[in-house]
């Protein structure tokens, strides 16, 4: 008879490995959350990219002024 010698563990906490255990699926939906994290990021960076265009646009053609309130004193 064989020993099997995988179990024997110090750690009281962990469980111990058995052949007939399958890989944990542990990053399973992982790659939805990478999709999900990709598209939102993509999003808000063109809505502001988008906003700071338009504040540009703005500011070239004029009818913004950038208004300084301690500059007239």
């Amino acid at each position: 008879m064989r020993d099997d010698f995988d179990n024997i563990r110090a750690e009281r906490e962990t469980p111990y490995r058995t052949a007939s255990t399958t890989p944990s699926k542990q990053y399973a939906g992982l790659w939805k959350q990478i999709a999900i994290g990709i598209v939102v990021g993509h999003l808000s960076l063109g809505l502001m990219g988008a906003v700071i265009w338009m504040v540009a646009a703005q500011l070239l053609i004029g009818d913004i002024q950038i208004v300084m309130p301690w500059a007239g004193k």
